[in-house]
Formats: structure tokens, C-alpha cells, sequence
């Protein structure tokens, strides 16, 4: 049984997640908050094996909860529900020991893994997330100019890192040829590269193969 303590400042979503959890035969919620003081409140005395925390919540936030529970209970498995995949949220939870991290418009086969993987002691982070995590990552290298791409360059880099040719870039990530060259060639221009295979030696000095690679859904969001 694993045993769910669910933290949402919205009562209906929160009753809704508590819902969803309960019809699964192996999961219990064990008890509900409604903000990041009252988490400290309800984890007092009580058995728990994973904490799902709404990360955008008014009061002390869910990420100064989520750093004064792990300070008091380290190695506390908490996985940080948020609208935002992208941006500050992500990289300061996970910073913090956050063990999940869960789009909250990841549908609910998701959310059952994510809280299953946790509490087995590994992590879980749902690929659009951890996609921007890594392009962020990359983002505040400073090595080879790296720092003055766009993500849009970063995503076209790590492809051509990869092996892909202008075409196979187009298809993956649903843009034209044209767009992919100008890509191409802006890169050459900031990174000091003649061709791809020197921007390919950049990519993976960077670390940028390493990356995961990105959702259909992912690929579509910007051109």
C-alpha cells in the first residue's frame, strides 16, 4: 500500500486528485492540505510514503514546503504538480530533493507512474519537463558560446549532434527545410563552426547528446 498525503490550495482539484487515487486498489490517500503550513500541520505523527505538492500555491509556496519538509523529514519522497514545464519551478524543485515532477496536464496513467516510481526510490520527471530542464541546463553553459543560443538553436544542435540531416530535423520537429537551415547557419555564426561535424564536437563537449529527446507535442510548440 502506499500510503498519499495530496497538497492543493484548490479544493475541487484536490478532491478530484484524492479521487483518482483512491480508485487505485494499492494507493491511499492518507491525508489532504490545503497549503504549505497546514502540510507541516497533517505530517505531524502520520505514517506517509509520497507527498503530491500543487507547487503554485499562495502562503509559504509549495517549494518552501517542499525545502522545510525535506528539512525535516530527509529523504521524503515528493513529487511537485504545476501548470508551468518550463521556467524556474522545475530546476528550483528538483534543486531542492524533489524526487517527481508532474505536469498538471499530464493525464492519469502518468501521474500513477510517476507516484509508483517514486516510491520505489526513483525519480520521475515527465519528459516535456525534463526536456526543458536540460535545454536550460545547457542554456547557462558558458563554453563555446552556448549561452547565446536560443532554445530553438539548442533543440536544432542537438539534433545535428545527433546525425540528422536538414530534412530528418525538418520532419522531427515539424518545420521547413528553410527554417532548419537558417537555424543551421545562425549557429555556425555564434559558435564559430565551419560545418556540422564542428558543431556536432561543440554539442557533445556541451553534453547536449545526452539530452532526451522531445515529445511530438513538444516539437510543435514553437517554429
Amino acid at each position: 500500500m502506499i500510503r498519499i498525503i495530496v497538497v492543493d490550495d484548490h479544493r475541487l482539484v484536490r478532491k478530484c486528485i484524492c479521487a483518482k487515487l483512491e480508485s487505485v486498489t494499492d494507493f491511499r490517500v492518507v491525508a489532504e492540505a490545503d497549503s504549505g503550513e497546514q502540510l507541516r500541520e497533517v505530517t505531524r505523527d502520520l505514517a506517509f510514503d509520497v507527498v503530491l505538492i500543487d507547487l503554485n500555491m499562495p502562503g509559504i509556496g509549495g517549494l518552501e514546503a517542499t525545502r522545510r519538509l525535506l528539512a525535516s523529514y530527509p529523504g521524503c519522497k515528493i513529487i511537485g504538480l504545476s501548470m508551468y514545464v518550463e521556467g524556474p519551478y522545475p530546476r528550483r524543485f528538483l534543486e531542492l530533493g524533489g524526487t517527481g515532477y508532474v505536469s498538471k496536464d499530464a493525464d492519469t496513467d502518468e501521474l500513477f507512474l510517476a507516484i509508483r516510481e517514486v516510491s520505489r526510490g526513483r525519480s520521475y520527471i515527465s519528459r516535456d519537463v525534463a526536456q526543458n530542464v536540460a535545454v536550460s541546463t545547457i542554456l547557462k553553459r558558458t563554453e563555446g558560446g552556448i549561452q547565446n543560443l536560443t532554445r530553438r538553436e539548442i533543440e536544432v544542435l542537438h539534433r545535428i549532434s545527433l546525425g540528422l540531416d536538414s530534412g530528418e530535423i525538418a520532419t522531427r520537429m515539424s518545420l521547413s527545410i528553410k527554417t532548419v537551415a537558417y537555424h543551421r547557419r545562425r549557429l555556425m555564426e555564434k559558435l564559430g563552426a565551419t560545418n556540422d561535424v564542428k558543431l556536432a564536437l561543440i554539442a557533445r563537449n556541451q553534453g547536449l547528446s545526452d539530452m532526451p529527446d522531445i515529445d511530438e507535442s513538444a516539437q510543435t510548440k514553437q517554429a
